[in-house]
């Protein structure tokens, strides 16, 4: 997958080595990736994700609840993150033209592939389509139009490919030159945050937490940005090799405290009855609180996640590097795996709590399957 593939330094003109850890934290992703998608279907949260299925009863209610806020708010950045700790080798390896080149085909047509095969399918069934009386073929208009039409995942490809082309645009105008580098501090993370609360809370005036524009969460925008540009300070300066420990222990610290407070907030206010919308945006105090939490969470648990996984997930077995290999492809088919078990899974008489653990394990193992078994067609594993 291209958001999280590393590169050990090699010879001139030959392909650069796999890192393990940067395989095992894409496998790790992607699986985060399919189980939030089917923790929306049955949270109760209507409109969230494409099928909307009867609510799981507590507890187990609120602790979906509860990791689905949480993981929302560093689980994007922390994609962005990896795909920017990668970008500046690959800029420098291949220069301007290949590196945008290469992106548009790995990040581009993947999108258009899903837009013309997989988004007339899944709208179909979408609960928001259920008012629809035609048959699918007379339906496929109405998926495709008005523009643009729904890009399902692949939302964060076509993000990702216009941070990339930034990025390239920026270091061909101002080249980054030898003997640059700029060392991680706590300042810099800590300046970090309080951007991103302060762009988060002025976004959220216009475009509220948990409503959509153009089929983009842009409420979270800041995150993405953050996430992305940490990432090439990273790569750039090599932060990651050279990560202070205490430095390290403090950010890690951090992360669980700023995670802990956000699931401690969502909890008080699930069992008080509050409006939550008020923390959400159109700016209140209380969006202003929500967006400090955020992005203390999604700059201390991105940078603590990256760094457990170089210290202590660098190890690959046959099946983890097949795993590894399938996740840009499992990444492009799951939602259609998952739409397709959930509607499977409607059929069983079954509680709804055994309907949603068997769709959370099935819906792993299949999308993972499927995206191996996609690799397999001729052509699919230049782009995937």
């Amino acid at each position: 997958m291209v958001v999280a593939h590393g590169a050990r330094p090699t010879l001139a003109g030959q392909p650069p080595a796999r890192l393990a850890y940067a395989d095992n934290l894409k496998v790790a992703l992607v699986a985060g990736v399919v189980l939030a998608h089917v923790c929306l279907a049955w949270n109760g949260l209507e409109g969230a994700w494409v099928l909307s299925e009867p609510t799981v009863r507590e507890p187990l209610l609120s602790v979906l609840l509860l990791a689905t806020i949480v993981g929302v708010t560093f689980g994007m950045p922390l994609f962005f993150m990896v795909a920017g700790l990668f970008t500046p080798k690959s800029l420098q390896r291949k220069g301007t033209r290949q590196f945008l080149r290469d992106r548009a085909f790995r990040l581009l047509l993947p999108s258009i592939a899903f837009v013309l095969l997989l988004t007339p399918p899944i709208e179909f069934v979408d609960s928001s389509n259920a008012g629809f009386r035609g048959s699918f073929w007379e339906f496929i208009p109405h998926a495709w139009w008005p523009l643009p039409p729904p890009p399902g995942p692949t939302w964060f490809l076509g993000v990702l490919l216009v941070f990339s082309t930034a990025y390239a645009v920026v270091r061909r105008t101002w080249p980054r030159g030898p003997g640059t580098g700029r060392r991680l501090t706590g300042r810099g993370l800590a300046v970090t945050v309080v951007l991103v609360t302060v762009a988060s809370y002025a976004v959220r005036i216009w475009a509220p937490f948990g409503e959509e524009r153009w089929h983009l969460a842009v409420a979270q925008a800041p995150g993405w940005v953050a996430g992305f540009a940490l990432g090439l300070l990273a790569g750039e300066n090599g932060w990651f090799d050279h990560l202070d420990a205490r430095l390290a222990t403090r950010v890690r610290h951090l992360a669980w405290l700023s995670m802990a407070g956000c699931a401690a907030l969502v909890a008080a206010l699930s069992t008080a009855g509050a409006d939550v919308d008020v923390f959400g945006g159109g700016g209140t105090w209380q969006s202003l609180v929500f967006a400090a939490i955020e992005s203390t969470v999604l700059v201390t648990a991105s940078f603590w996640v990256v760094d457990a996984f170089r210290r202590r997930a660098d190890r690959q077995g046959p099946l983890a590097r097949s795993l590894g290999r399938a996740a840009y492809a499992t990444f492009f088919v799951h939602q259609g795996v998952l739409v397709l078990l959930i509607l499977a899974s409607r059929h069983l008489p079954w509680p709804t709590e055994a309907r949603f653990v068997l769709v959370a394990v099935l819906g792993v193992v299949l999308s993972f399957a499927f995206g191996a078994a996609l690799l397999r067609v001729p052509g699919v594993a230049k782009v995937l």
